[in-house]
C-alpha cells in the first residue's frame, strides 16, 4: 500500500483502517446491503479483525422474520488460503460441542478481488467484550467466580476434544470465546433488534483530495454495535462457544510454512522465537485465557503493542526465559540481569524505559483480583462480580496451580488437556 492516504480518518471507534479497502483488501459493505442472490440481508457490524470484516445479518429465506446470522467477510487477499476456517469445523461438528459451525459460504466478487464470506449463528459477545468497560481500570469488570470456572471448564472441554481428534485450534484468545444468544434474540425483528443494540452508527467517507469516494471502498463507514448493548444478561444464556479456526489445523497434516499468528500476549515461547505450534502451543493460550476469564485482564498486556513489553512482564512473573531464547530477547539488558533477576530501579532510569520490570509470581498476580476495582455507579447483573470481592487462598492455591502447570516455557513441560479438565479449580464451591 502507498505510504500516500487516500482518505480522511475516521471519528468513529473501533473501526478497520480505511486504506484497508484496496486490491486485496476488505470488501465495501453497507447497512441493508444483500447477498447470496438477496439470501443475506445486513443490519448492522459486530467488528473487524485484521483478516476480514464482520456484520449481523438476517437469513431472509426462512420464514419471517427469518434468524439473525454472522455473516463473515474476508479479505480478498485472505480468501484462497482460508480452507481451514471451513474444513477444520466441519471436521469437528460430530464430535466436539462448543464450537461456533460455518453453516454456509460463498464468494462474492468486488471491486478489491474475490472474497470468501462465511455464515454462522449469530452468538454473543466475547469474553473480552464482557469485561471490557470503558473508563474502568483494566480487570475491575470481570465474571462472576463461579461462572468463571464454569465458561474456562467449558472451554478447555472443548479444546481437549479438539486435540482429541488431533486438531491444533491455533488462536485461543478471550476475543474468540463468545457467548450463547437465548433463544429469543435470535428471533428478533429488525425493530427489536435497533432497539436493544443500537442504530447503525455511521459516517460518510471522505477523500484526502474531496472527490468522490472510489468504488473500492464503502460510501459509509459502519461503527460496531455497541458492548456494552450486547452484555445484558437477559440476552445471554451461560455457555460459551469456541469460534475463529482460520488458524487451525489437522497435526496428521500440517500445513506447509505455517506462521503462527495469536496475538503476542497469547504467544507460547517456541511460537514466538522459532515459529512452531502445536497442542503445548494450545495448552499455553488457554492458560493465559482462563487467568483472564478469572480476573478480567491479560496476565501479560502490551501498553505499547510492543512483542518486548509482553517478554519483559514475562520474564518479570515466571523467571528467566531458556537458553537460546533467552538471547534472542535482545531488549532483555534494558530490564534484567543475566540471571533474569529485574535490575534496580535507577539502572531501568538509566536505560530510559518507560515501564520497568519488576518481580512477581502468577499467584501473587492472582491475589490482585479485586484490589484496584472501582465501585461501579449502577447494578451490571448477574453475570458480573461485586466490586471489590478478591479470591479467598484456597482459589489463590488451586488457580495459581493449573496456571503455573499450563505456562511452564518449555512445551515438553506442560500439563496435557485431558489433565487440565481434570484439575480440582474448575470444581471449587464458593460456599
Amino acid at each position: 500500500m502507498s505510504a500516500l492516504r487516500r482518505f480522511r480518518p475516521s471519528r468513529l471507534d473501533s473501526i478497520e483502517d480505511i486504506e484497508d479497502y484496496r486490491l486485496g483488501g476488505f470488501h465495501p459493505i453497507s447497512i441493508d446491503d444483500c447477498f447470496a442472490q438477496g439470501r443475506y440481508r445486513v443490519l448492522h457490524k459486530l467488528g473487524y479483525g485484521g483478516s476480514s470484516t464482520v456484520w449481523l445479518a438476517r437469513d431472509q429465506e426462512q420464514e419471517r422474520p427469518g434468524r439473525l446470522i454472522t455473516l463473515k467477510a474476508m479479505r480478498a487477499d485472505a480468501s484462497n488460503a482460508c480452507t481451514s476456517a471451513l474444513t477444520v469445523p466441519e471436521m469437528l461438528r460430530p464430535s466436539c460441542a462448543g464450537i461456533q459451525t460455518v453453516d454456509h459460504h460463498f464468494f462474492v466478487q468486488g471491486p478489491n478481488g474475490s472474497h470468501l464470506f462465511l455464515v454462522s449463528p449469530f452468538a454473543g459477545p466475547s469474553i473480552l467484550a464482557m469485561s471490557d468497560c470503558p473508563g474502568r481500570t483494566a480487570g475491575s469488570r470481570r465474571l462472576r467466580a463461579d461462572l468463571a470456572r464454569k465458561v474456562a471448564k467449558q472451554i478447555a472441554t472443548t479444546i481437549h476434544r479438539m486435540h482429541h481428534v488431533g486438531v491444533v485450534h491455533g488462536d485461543i484468545t478471550t476475543s474468540n470465546i463468545l457467548f450463547s444468544l437465548s433463544p429469543h434474540v435470535l428471533k428478533w425483528s429488525d425493530a427489536e433488534l435497533y432497539a436493544n443494540l443500537g442504530e447503525p452508527e455511521t459516517e460518510e467517507v471522505r477523500t484526502v483530495d474531496g472527490k468522490c469516494s472510489p468504488p473500492c471502498a464503502p460510501t459509509e463507514l459502519v461503527a460496531p454495535v455497541d458492548n456494552a448493548n450486547l452484555t445484558d444478561a437477559s440476552f445471554l444464556q451461560e455457555n460459551v462457544i469456541l469460534s475463529d479456526f482460520g488458524q487451525s489445523y489437522a497435526v496428521s497434516s500440517p500445513p506447509k510454512d505455517y506462521e503462527p499468528a495469536t496475538v503476542f500476549n497469547y504467544l507460547s515461547p517456541e511460537a514466538r522465537f522459532e515459529g512452531r505450534a502445536s497442542f503445548e502451543a494450545d495448552v499455553w493460550a488457554l492458560g493465559c485465557a482462563i487467568f483472564e476469564i478469572r480476573s478480567g485482564r491479560a496476565i501479560f498486556s502490551s501498553f505499547f503493542g510492543s512483542d518486548s513489553d509482553i517478554l519483559r512482564q514475562t520474564v518479570g512473573i515466571l523467571g528467566r526465559l531458556p537458553d537460546p531464547w533467552w538471547f534472542a530477547f535482545k531488549e532483555r539488558a534494558w530490564w534484567f540481569e543475566e540471571d533474569g533477576e529485574p535490575k534496580s530501579t535507577q539502572d531501568q532510569e538509566s536505560a530510559g524505559v518507560l515501564l520497568q520490570a519488576s518481580k512477581s509470581t502468577i499467584r501473587e498476580q492472582l491475589r490482585l483480583i479485586g484490589t484496584q476495582d472501582e465501585a461501579p455507579s449502577i447494578y451490571e447483573g448477574s453475570m458480573i462480580e461485586k466490586s471489590g470481592v478478591r479470591l479467598r487462598e484456597e482459589e489463590v492455591e488451586l488457580l495459581g496451580d493449573l496456571l503455573e502447570k499450563m505456562l511452564k516455557y518449555r512445551p515438553e513441560e506442560r500439563i496435557r488437556m485431558h489433565e487440565v479438565i481434570k484439575h480440582p479449580w474448575f470444581a471449587l464451591s464458593d460456599c
